[in-house]
């Protein structure tokens, strides 16, 4: 069974200007993790730690002892090797504990023991921080007050769908009266970053109309440019401001950035600062270098309110995009903290680790092809994905395991929102379009 873990939600960042200018990695043969065959499970642990300890991108700030971790959990994997039974739980939460608390947000690994045919899956950013409904449910009811708006005048959206090896964006556009009869708030939302995959497979997507609606309204006809002048409603006179909802948003490519988030600006947009590892010792960083993303020739005309609304399940690629958003001189967040997982992320450990002194380790079929691919075979094999870089804020503020926070806090009502078909933060959005302030 292919392994779907956590995977729309990753950021698959690919930031080639900075392969560029990295030197080749010194990274040897008996240190790599990639190069280890585990035979044991101590072998996967000390592969495992080593590479997390010369790999891991967050050390310089990460509040975890990893050097006690290794202390604390070296002979419990010892151990697990003289005993003729290791039970699923005890293995599960061995890698449990030596994972815990570490702040990288995209972390995930995926551990497999031949002896016991049993699996362990480790993502500790995931412990707390999500609703106790699902995104899912929450972007249902949502819609549903949207479309039951007494000032709704027109919506279209598409769903969410897969489609064999690639996958298309719920994508969903409205427009709402504004402050006078003339005017209009126009509302866009999609589910995560893959809006280029709708140009690129436009012509095998069956339905294809209606998954393009949402774009066409709202960018205009030539929509994988970002905005057009004089087409779309973003670009529209009688639009007096905009409202871009990443709520739920699970991430994606940073390709779609430019001309679907950074074409609402005027020009270059500092996003925040990033450094990466460049070398396998512990705290071997790079210096700093500017984070920004460049908006299309045929950006916004016209500088208008622009509210992004996103919450504690706005992830990754979504992050980004409202820190751009908020940086924005006619930017407002209004909702909840995001996720905290912006570092970037390569996903096959041939493209990472081996390369950049940190990112993916291990079997990357351990995570493409499942379980089964190695029921057969006499190792210990593991995959982890990790953050290939460390970013901040423009002010050098911390928003790994923190999230972005918001302008104007909102929080999630899910009482007024099922019970009274109220969604709040939306209202506030509209609110501070017309008035310039949220609801007191």
């Amino acid at each position: 069974m292919k392994i779907r873990f956590y995977k729309i939600s990753v950021l698959v960042f690919l930031v080639l200007s900075l392969a560029a200018c990295r030197k080749e990695s010194l990274v040897a043969e008996d240190t790599n993790p990639n190069q280890r065959i585990c035979k044991t499970y101590l072998d996967q642990f000390e592969a495992v730690w080593q590479g997390m300890n010369q790999g891991y991108t967050f050390w310089g700030v990460d509040t975890v002892d990893w050097d006690e971790r290794y202390a604390k959990y070296q002979p419990i994997f010892a151990a697990f090797d003289s005993r003729s039974y290791v039970s699923e739980y005890e293995y599960q939460s061995a890698y449990e504990g030596l994972f815990e608390g570490l702040v990288d947000h995209h972390l995930m690994g995926i551990f497999y023991s031949p002896k016991g045919r049993m699996t362990a899956y480790v993502s500790p950013g995931r412990n707390d921080y999500f609703h106790t409904t699902s995104a899912f449910f929450e972007r249902q009811k949502e819609l549903e007050a949207l479309q039951d708006r007494r000032d709704l005048v027109y919506y279209c959206g598409c769903d969410p769908e897969d489609y064999g090896s690639f996958s298309i964006p719920g994508t969903y556009f409205a427009l709402l009266k504004g402050k006078t009869a003339d005017q209009r708030i126009a509302y866009f939302r999609f589910t995560n970053f893959y809006l280029n995959n709708i140009y690129h497979y436009k012509d095998i997507i069956p339905n294809s109309v209606s998954a393009q609606a949402a774009l066409r309204a709202f960018y205009g006809p030539r929509y994988w440019e970002g905005i057009t002048t004089g087409a779309g409603y973003a670009n529209n006179d009688s639009v007096m401001g905009i409202i871009i909802d990443l709520r739920g948003n699970g991430g994606g490519s940073t390709g779609d950035l430019g001309p679907f988030i950074a074409s609402l600006s005027q020009g270059a947009n500092m996003v925040g600062y990033t450094r990466v590892k460049d070398g396998i010792g512990r705290l071997d960083y790079s210096p700093w270098s500017p984070y920004t993303i460049y908006a299309p020739s045929n950006r916004l005309n016209k500088e208008k309110p622009i509210v992004v609304l996103s919450d504690i399940n706005s992830v990754s690629c979504a992050e980004l995009a409202t820190m751009l958003i908020k940086n924005l001189p006619n930017g407002t967040f209004i909702g909840e903290r995001t996720y905290g997982a912006i570092g970037a992320l390569l996903p096959q450990s041939e493209q990472c680790h081996d390369y950049f002194y940190s990112g993916c380790m291990g079997y990357y079929e351990l995570y493409e092809n499942g379980s089964d691919y190695f029921r057969y075979k006499d190792i210990f094999p593991y995959y982890i994905y990790t953050s290939t870089f460390h970013m901040v804020d423009k002010d050098y503020q911390p928003v790994e395991g923190v999230g972005v926070q918001p302008d104007y806090e909102i929080l999630f009502n899910r009482d007024r929102l099922v019970n009274d078909g109220k969604d709040i933060q939306l209202e506030n959005a509209i609110y501070f379009i017309k008035n310039g302030r949220v609801i007191n």
